[in-house]
């Protein structure tokens, strides 16, 4: 199943040579060059199977455990189901494509499920289904862990606990499977300490899986673990980059509000000596506005006695 965050790739054109490295392990998902059709296809379909996919585990679970012949039957009707809604959707998601040899070449996983649920149906060598099976309950890991990434919330302050929850919840899942699969684990407890030291890749050889069905069974739970502990660490990393980070903000923050005060200050202090400038200058203006009201006074003063000096002028009669 291609992840659907493949769909932000920068499309080949820009690119370039640039290529996502989930290509090598057959989770190239759709690319940005692709039609829209393929984009909303990838967002309905995603979700839908990477569950199918994890149908996987009970599938091999309930086929390797040597349970009654009813469990071989529903584990015989899961790799049916695997198998028809696998080829499905690659058929669909190949017929739509505007590249169809491109996204089958990039997301050669769907066909490696395929084969694998296929060959369990076809009932090859015993030896041969549980490695597919194996196989196949190991990509469905791969899957979820890959989809698990997609959850920003992981990677920041709430992602610890749901990590912590996810991780506790599986240790008491596995430790039951280890004690329905292996006959020489004793009680849960047994299974759950198993469970315990194969995810956390500790081994300390006290309880070990004695069956086939169980060895695959840890492989699985060490992938898990892995990925779990992978996963917590980047949330641990996150938290004190985001600490940083939320540190860096409130002093940009506090920096741009001191800033503000000072410009606001600065302003004022400006506005104030223009003002004073400006009511000097207007002070100076009237002065001299009623320095030339006084001469105007006096010059019109001084028209009216010449006027009154000047001789009358004679009748020419």
């Amino acid at each position: 199943m291609p992840p659907a965050s493949a769909c932000g790739r920068a499309p080949r054109g820009v690119a370039g040579m640039t290529r996502s490295p989930l290509i090598w392990i057959g989770l190239g998902g759709v690319t940005a060059d692709d039609n829209p059709r393929m984009h909303v296809w990838q967002q309905r379909l995603h979700w839908v199977m990477v569950v199918i996919a994890l149908l996987g585990i009970p599938a091999y679970m309930l086929d390797s455990a040597q349970q009654s012949a009813m469990s071989h039957r529903i584990a015989g009707v899961l790799d049916m189901f695997i198998l028809a809604a696998f080829s499905a959707e690659l058929i669909w998601m190949t017929s739509i494509s505007s590249f169809p040899a491109r996204y089958l070449s990039e997301n050669w996983l769907n066909i490696v499920i395929i084969a694998g649920a296929a060959a369990a149906i076809l009932g090859s060598d015993t030896g041969w289904v549980a490695v597919v099976r194996a196989m196949r309950a190991a990509i469905a890991v791969l899957v979820l862990v890959r989809t698990a990434t997609e959850f920003h919330v992981l990677f920041t302050r709430r992602g610890a606990p749901l990590l912590l929850g996810a991780g506790v919840i599986t240790m008491l899942l596995a430790g039951g499977v280890f004690y329905w699969l292996d006959p020489k684990i004793n009680s849960y407890w047994d299974g759950l300490w198993l469970a315990f030291i194969t995810g956390t890749t500790v081994g300390y050889g006290d309880v070990v899986p004695s069956t086939g069905a169980t060895r695959l069974f840890a492989a699985v739970i060490v992938l898990i673990g892995a990925s779990l502990i992978a996963l917590f660490t980047a949330n641990i990393v996150a938290f004190f980059i985001g600490r940083d980070e939320t540190r860096l903000r409130e002093d940009l923050h506090h920096d741009i509000i001191e800033l503000r005060k000072e410009n606001a200050r600065l302003l004022a202090a400006e506005e104030w000596r223009l003002s004073l400038e400006l009511d000097a200058e207007l002070k100076a203006v009237r002065s001299e506005v009623a320095d030339l009201r006084t001469d105007l006074a006096d010059l019109r003063r001084d028209l009216s006695t010449l006027h009154a000096d000047l001789p009358m002028p004679r009748d020419p009669t």
